[in-house]
């Protein structure tokens, strides 16, 4: 169907019922094959490069016009399309218009991975076309990138197989800054120093592509470096030094440092952190060299490490420890965590293998990206290269070095405006850095003898390691063999010369050859004197064959000793008993790592080492973290994933083109390069055949050629250059004169391809390049990162891979160095892929594996609610719909994905379950077609296979029956261990502290699947409940009082005239109450009740007093009248019709679902019970006398339960009607056990007295009862009182054969309560999660809600949070986020280990009077509880409020054992009062470094001890240090700052007066505690 139309173009309209909200309005009349959901292409007939798709998803009769389509008017505007003009419509098949991947965008929304699986699903055989906005669920979205066929297209269909890849510009963004020695080195051109290329070119750039892009990354920006000492032992060291002295493997001595420069910020304009940065780098070495010397102390001296000796790895954990912790602390408007690390070097890093392996394995696991950003060249060998510590150097004969790839880590090279200007000139920019000159006369003539000797010198002397000529040994290496030599052969020694050799030729002839064995993990084996085995190892030339000899070389990249069978059914290589078939290991090339012992059977095995200049060269097996990634990144035109910023040019030659096609994209790889070889050219590779594969390849070097098939014409398939004509004409040849001629003799040329299909596609799926996050993308040295400076005429390419050439001004501010550096990662990071495509075969399930399966039958596990569903409306309310098995099933699938899992795209579920085919179309089952068609459904059928690591799930929908199955590796993973000790510094601190951190991999099996199945299937709501290892979401918020005239006096105060901070003023008794009032309210739109203001009478008689009558004088006169008439001596009945007088009784709620009629707040009844009965005159009073009612059974606790005491606060009671009331105390059939999951029930703390009536402190009294903060537990347990605790009976009793989870986790001060998500039904499936919160209300402390959730979508709780701050601004509050512990050390378990709080020690010193110590008149007790009541009072002073109540069993309670958090009322900073014991003889301890089991308080006291410890005077430490631990609020962005928050530059004052004013600057804490002394008596 094509179709001529005249365009036009409409405005969206936000009316839902509009039909102007289509993308495009058509007459079916004009397109009448056109149905819904059908894909329309449109263009104008002269422009036929700019074609639209849209899909037609409505046919409205009101649009009438004929021969017409309109356009919605901005997508008309992006695809150049005019109005008026004629365009073609023509409908197309989805199928032939399908992207292959689509990158979306989002920005200030949290999603989790099961949400990015929920948005697929709902985009699924939709059109979308660049920049549509797409939502789903509350959840927003943005279309970005679109790919099909390698090609970057502007529109397209989404089908199954889509692969969809979401981008955020709103995430977590580490950026560190390795400041080694070369970071004060010139740069290659001798321009700039590579600190200043980092600074004012990479970080510039950077945040002005942030800028373009509008990101708004939440930030933190650190300086790290290593600095060793030179001492030859750690007595060497000041004794306040060697705390974190760590000693590496040798035998150096080093300290590793962190500057954090900003942690966790947002900012619009990063200049003045650029100019912060840029002071700290041009100080940071002079300080970090010097930071501990001190006077009177000889210190070793110190030296910067270079980038290769740094601590890279131990950086990238530090990030891990946090971006782990991602489910607590959960903000709602970032999403996606990224660490990048920028270093001076060339990607090359000395590393410890363990620490490696726990590295990969965390950042695998975790799905977090690790971006590297060199500043140095770009070397000739791959990189990012690792070359591990060889800790047996001193007592091994190793002289080698082993390298490995880390293809877990993106990185980039980043390419200056300078270097861009010299290329554009064609100057020659060196890509290998000049080592420093060394002065050969200052060497020793022994030295130049011999690089390497025994470290023992009384070992026999053939074990010494021999002189080597590495120049003759190299070009040996480099040596093509010639077509005679053999593979294998034995190599003959003598051991006749006992003397040290000094040539080449005398080391080979005394020397046996090293022996390079496959692998490093069996047994030590026995093998015979006399035997013989040919090894295809690189071995030193010995003197058995002549120095020319070319048959000494086999492959250079894999080195296998025997070959292994490979199974054709298995992706892995399959084990067997033999000990000499073992899979390898890789490690480096080309390395004389060790050489043959005298006895062969105790020598230790060795790894098949990797050549970094070629890696390429070996392929390795195919694993599922290799495949994590993939589907994150486009695919090139031959279906190979590529980064787009690591660029390869091809040849657009017809000869190449004509070998592309005749050997298809994977080239046969051909081992051997020449050394000679200088013109460069690139080529596509092909995989071979199945049967070549499997003939020739070894186990872990797919499709390499064995030496003996390597012609003589040194050609090289990959990326060498040599004529493209010539390049095919040697591998005909090669062809011709192998043994491969038998194999391929019956294929044609013509059908290799064809031939080549199969294999190559096996093969692919099979195998791995080593380098590389795709591991479809092979390396060559002319490869870079990032073309767009090239020459237009250099640019030859058929790919839409390569980027246009970027025609920006070099010399302008904007101009940044094209796709030299991964932007786009570093921009918009992407989160973790859910699909990928490996899974193992069945051979190695059955061998590697071990499985488990359970079953889930939803309707066995909520048979009591099938058994007797729910009737009424208010049963409904508190019995829940359960999941159907097909919703179950899905949120299995998202929970999994949640957690890290991703499906596995290739395990395609059974197409159709037996009893749908139709078996009956055969005519010899047409007798029994009728017999099934009749059998009744069993149900839906569904199969998904999902993978984290090395575990498997196979989730199975049967009917109504779910089967679990796992797959667990038989040999589980070790669990690795590494503690790292380091020095840190934090904004606003003026030291490095001391800190440890501990790095460990996390054992995935571990998980309790089966526990979470439960719950999910549960709903929440039986047995099984949330615990920490399910590890669930969680958000902490605070609600705060606000409109505080202290705060915008502060904020207001000009920089010249800096306000003290100092002047925060209790609140007064009406303030206070007014508090309480809004607190009610507040817990009412928590509640959900919808109140009117009519419902809702004035209150509290103080409140809003108006002189002048109102035009209710007649109620308020009735009001006093009715007031002096009741009294406690009046029957109850009496009292009760008051109440329910609808003009001067209490204020009841509205009917709503869940109460029962006449329901009231308690609160309210107490007030109401002060203004109208003549006796009540506090809030006591009131209490008991509402007790008497509820003892008579006049009211009654709305859940029914006669037990159930009058508390004071939001506790809901309802008026009993005479028919309702109970015979007894016993529980009642109305008694609702569920009543406490649904509503937010809060005990609220009176308020007694000003505190102008109480001007005197007593020592009898806490801080907290002077701040009316005390909980008697004895008399007022809320637990107790509501009937929890009456043994089975009350709230924590069974319901049926469940438990009341949130009664039975509730403590004394924390209650739970199941929270309604998703109200409005916005979702697209059923959503719950549950709160925490406070037990007990004071209008002087903070309140806290902390919300819980495993099945929840994140914009959806978003809005909900939104609405619930709304309300709080409504009623005198702010709701902000906190953190779980704002005091975690950095050296806790979950806890940031580059966050600590900030020490601010209290000048105690400075209040001695007459040269007498201040409390020396007073005994230790006194003295603690006069110091306790001191510091509260400071704080107090400074606006800090206490974030919750205090409970006690006695009356006396002090903060002698337990440590005591504040809050600031604008929500931004936190203040721990240490309980500090103040002597006369200050105990002495030494800081230890050894981790040991402490109490938190105990662990912060080591804290505060280790402050300034670099000093000279802490070579021992005091224990009573006496001060405060400040902390800010990182939780609390931009979103939720207002003028009653303040901003930074209000932070930072409060910090700064706070210092000043304990550091009795200007006499102000001497005089601040003479006040004191006049309200404390004693």
């Amino acid at each position: 169907m094509e179709k001529t139309l005249n365009l036009r173009v409409h405005k969206r309209s936000f009316n839902e019922n509009s039909n102007l909200n289509e993308e495009i309005l058509i007459n079916q009349k004009d397109v009448p094959d056109v149905i819904i959901g059908d894909v329309v292409e449109i263009y104008h007939i002269e422009d036929e490069e700019s074609r639209l798709l849209l899909q037609v998803t409505s046919l409205s009769d009101e649009f009438q016009q004929k021969g017409t389509v309109s356009i919605e008017q901005s997508i008309a505007n992006t695809f150049q399309l005019r109005a008026y003009k004629d365009v073609i419509v023509k409908k197309v098949d989805p199928k032939g218009v399908a992207l292959d991947l689509v990158e979306m965008l989002f920005k200030d929304q949290y999603f989790s991975r099961s949400d990015f699986w929920r948005m697929r699903n709902g985009i699924i055989g939709t059109c979308v076309y660049l920049n549509k906005k797409i939502e789903h669920a509350e959840m927003r979205q943005q279309v970005m990138e679109m790919w099909s066929k390698g090609e970057r297209v502007m529109c397209g269909t989404i089908t199954e197989e889509t692969r969809i890849v979401y981008r955020s510009s709103t995430a977590v963004v580490q950026i560190f800054i390795q400041m080694s020695s070369e970071m004060w080195d010139f740069d290659i051109l001798g321009e700039d120093l590579y600190f200043e290329k980092a600074l004012n070119g990479f970080l510039t750039d950077l945040f002005a592509k942030w800028k373009e892009q509008n990101c708004q990354h939440d930030v933190t920006i650190v300086l790290f470096s290593r600095t060793f000492y030179k001492a030859q032992s750690l007595d060497e060291f000041p004794e306040y030094m060697r705390d974190c002295i760590v000693c590496d493997y040798k035998g150096r001595y080093y300290q590793d440092f962190y500057r954090i420069v900003v942690q966790n910020e947002r900012y619009d304009d990063w200049t003045s952190t650029m100019i912060l940065l840029r002071k700290l780098c041009n100080s940071y070495k002079d300080k970090i060299l010097n930071y501990h010397k001190q006077k009177g102390h000889k210190a070793p001296a110190a030296y910067n490490s270079t980038a290769a000796q740094g601590n890279f790895l131990e950086t990238l954990n530090m990030s891990l420890n946090l971006f782990e912790g991602y489910y607590i602390d959960r903000n709602f408007d970032r999403t996606g965590k990224v660490a990048v690390v920028i270093t001076p070097g060339a990607g090359v890093f000395e590393v410890d293998r363990e620490l490696a392996n726990i590295t990969k394995q965390r950042t695998i696991d975790c799905g977090i990206g690790s971006d590297l950003v060199c500043m140095g060249e770009q070397p000739l060998h791959a990189a990012p290269l690792f070359k591990f510590h060889n800790k047996l150097a001193k007592t091994s004969l190793e002289v080698g070095d082993d390298y490995n790839i880390p293809h877990w880590m993106n990185h980039s090279f980043y390419i200056s405006k300078s270097q861009i200007k010299a290329r554009l000139q064609g100057s020659f920019i060196p890509r290998i850095k000049p080592p420093p000159e060394f002065n050969e006369t200052q060497r020793r003539p022994s030295e130049r003898k011999l690089l390497a000797h025994s470290p023992n010198k009384q070992i026999q002397d053939e074990n010494n390691i021999p002189f080597v000529d590495y120049d003759e040994y190299d070009a040996q290496i480099w040596k093509l063999p010639t077509p005679n030599s053999t593979r294998f052969g034995s190599l003959k020694f003598s051991y006749q010369t006992r003397r040290q050799p000094q040539t080449m030729a005398e080391a080979k002839q005394i020397k046996k050859p090293r022996k390079r064995n496959v692998s490093d993990d069996y047994p030590s084996m026995a093998v015979e004197k006399g035997e013989r085995r040919g090894s295809p190892a690189i071995n030193i030339p010995t003197l058995s064959r002549s120095s020319s000899s070319e048959d000494i070389s086999s492959s250079v990249g894999c080195y296998p000793i025997i070959k292994k069978p490979s199974s054709k059914e298995s992706n892995e290589s399959a084990e067997t008993d033999d000990s000499f078939f073992m899979r390898r290991i890789v490690g480096s090339a080309e390395s004389p790592v060790g050489y043959s012992r005298k006895h062969i059977h105790q020598a230790k095995s060795r790894r098949a080492l990797i050549n970094p200049f070629a890696p390429s060269r070996m392929q390795f097996k195919m694993t599922s973290n290799r495949r994590r990634w993939v589907h994150a990144f486009p695919t090139d035109p031959q279906g190979a994933a590529v980064q787009t910023h690591h660029y390869h040019m091809y040849n657009k030659r017809e000869s190449s083109a004509t070998l592309e096609k005749k050997l298809s994209r994977d080239s046969l790889k051909m081992s051997q390069l020449s050394m000679d070889m200088k013109t460069q050219s690139s080529f596509s590779n092909f995989d071979s055949t199945e049967k070549f594969s499997e003939k020739f390849s070894e186990p872990s070097s797919l499709n390499r050629i064995p030496s003996g098939l390597v012609s003589e014409d040194k050609f090289y398939v990959g990326s060498v250059d040599s004529s493209p004509t010539s390049s095919v004409q040697n591998l005909e040849r090669l062809f011709q004169g192998s043994s491969l001629t038998s194999t391929l003799q019956h294929n044609s040329a013509s059908d290799l391809g064809s031939l080549g299909g199969r294999g190559m596609k096996k093969a692919r799926e099979n195998r791995s390049y080593l380098w590389g996050p795709t591991g479809e993308q092979e390396w060559s040295p002319d490869m870079t990162t990032g073309q767009d400076w090239f020459p237009a005429h250099g640019c030859q390419t058929d790919s839409c891979l390569v980027k246009p050439i970027l025609t920006a001004d070099i010399h302008s501010q904007n101009f940044c160095a094209g796709i030299s550096v991964d932007w786009k990662s570093l921009t918009m990071p992407a989160s973790l892929p859910i699909t990928t495509d490996y899974f193992p075969d069945k051979r190695s399930l059955e061998n590697d594996y071990t499985v488990s399966q359970y079953t889930l039958i939803p309707e066995d596990v909520n048979s009591e609610f099938y058994s007797s569903p729910p009737v009424t409306e208010d049963d409904k309310f508190y019995r829940r719909q359960p999941l159907s098995v097909t919703e179950l099933f899905r949120e299995l699938i998202s929970q999994r994905l949640a957690q890290g899992f991703q499906i596995i795209t290739k395990k395609k579920p059974p197409k159709q379950p037996l009893d749908t085919m139709s078996v009956g179309a055969s005519p010899q089952f047409q007798h029994t077609s009728s017999l099934i068609r009749a059998r009744p459904r069993s149900g839906p059928q569904e199969e998904i296979y999902l993978s984290i690591g090395l575990i498997f799930h196979k989730l199975t929908l049967s009917g109504q029956t779910i089967q679990v199955t796992q797959y667990r590796p038989r040999h589980e993973q070790r669990q690795l261990k590494y503690l790292y000790h380091y020095r840190f510094q934090v904004p606003d601190s003026p030291s490095y502290d001391v800190s440890t951190s501990q790095f460990k991999n996390e054992k995935l099996e571990n998980y309790n699947w089966n526990y979470l199945d439960q719950y999910i299937c549960t709903r929440g709501e039986g047995d099984y409940g949330l615990l920490d290892p399910l590890k669930y979401w969680r958000s902490r918020f605070f609600l705060l009082p606000c409109n505080n005239p202290a705060t915008r006096k502060i904020i207001e105060g000009n920089d010249s005239i800096w306000p003290r901070c100092d002047i925060y003023q209790t609140r007064s008794k009406q303030e206070l109450q007014q508090l309480i009032s809004g607190f009610v309210r507040f817990l009412e739109t928590l509640n959900k009740m919808r109140r009117t203001a009519q419902t809702r009478r004035q209150k509290h008689s103080g409140d809003n007093v108006s002189s002048t009558p109102t035009s209710d004088q007649q109620t308020s006169q009735a009001s006093q009248k009715e007031a002096v008439l009741l009294s406690v001596t009046m029957a109850s009945s009496k009292l009760i019709e008051a109440m329910k007088d609808p003009q001067t009784g209490l204020s009841m709620l509205p009917r709503q679902t869940g109460l029962p009629e006449s329901c009231f707040i308690a609160e309210e009844a107490v007030d109401w019970c002060i203004q109208n009965i003549q006796e009540v005159k506090d809030v006591t009073s009131g209490i008991g006398l509402m007790q008497r009612l509820q003892d008579e059974h006049y009211i009654c606790h709305s859940s029914g339960n006669p037990q159930h005491k009058f508390i004071h606060g939001f506790y809901l009671y309802n008026i009993v009607s005479p028919k309702d009331k109970p015979k007894s105390d016993m529980y009642g059939p109305s008694y609702n056990y569920l009543f406490q999951n649904e509503w937010c029930e809060v005990s609220i703390l009176p308020v007694v007295r000003e505190r102008a009536e109480v001007p005197l402190f007593t020592m009898d009294e806490s801080p907290c009862q002077v701040s009316e903060l005390w909980v008697n537990q004895l008399i007022n347990d809320w637990r107790v009182l509501s009937g929890i605790d009456t043994g089975a009976q009350g709230w924590g009793q069974q319901s049926g054969s469940r438990v009341n989870l949130c009664a039975m986790k509730a403590t004394l001060t924390h209650k739970y309560v199941q929270v309604d998500v998703d109200g409005n039904n916005k979702s697209d499936r059923p959503e719950w999660a549950s709160a925490r919160y406070h037990a007990y209300y004071s209008p002087n402390a903070a309140f806290e809600l902390q919300l819980q959730w495993m099945v929840a979508t994140g914009p959806i709780l978003q809005d909900l949070v939104t609405t619930w701050g709304r309300k709080a601004q409504a009623c005198g509050f702010h709701l902000l986020p906190v953190p779980g512990d704002p005091f975690a050390l950095p050296s806790a378990p979950d806890s940031d280990p580059l966050r600590g709080p900030i020490f601010v020690p209290l000048d105690i010193a400075s209040l001695s009077q007459g040269g007498k110590p201040v409390f020396h008149d007073l005994d230790q007790v006194a003295k603690s509880k006069k110091l306790l009541h001191f510091q509260d009072e400071i704080i107090k002073r400074y606006g800090f409020m206490p974030i919750n109540v205090c409970v006690s069993e006695t009356h006396r309670h002090y903060m002698s054992d337990e440590q005591q958090q504040y809050v600031h009322c604008t929500g931004g900073m936190f203040i721990l009062m240490e309980s500090s014991q103040v002597t006369s003889s200050p105990k002495v301890i030494k800081i230890s470094s050894r981790v040991s089991k402490k109490s938190a308080g105990e662990l912060r006291k080591d804290y505060i001890a280790r402050q300034n410890s670099n000093t000279s005077n802490t070579e021992v430490v005091t224990q009573n240090k006496v001060g405060f631990l400040w902390s800010w609020n990182f939780m609390s962005s931009k979103r939720w700052r207002s003028p009653n928050t303040g901003d930074e530059i209000f932070q930072d004052r409060m910090l700064a007066d706070f210092r000043q004013f304990c550091a009795n600057e200007n006499n102000r804490l001497k005089e601040f505690w003479n006040d004191f002394n006049l309200m404390f008596a004693l």
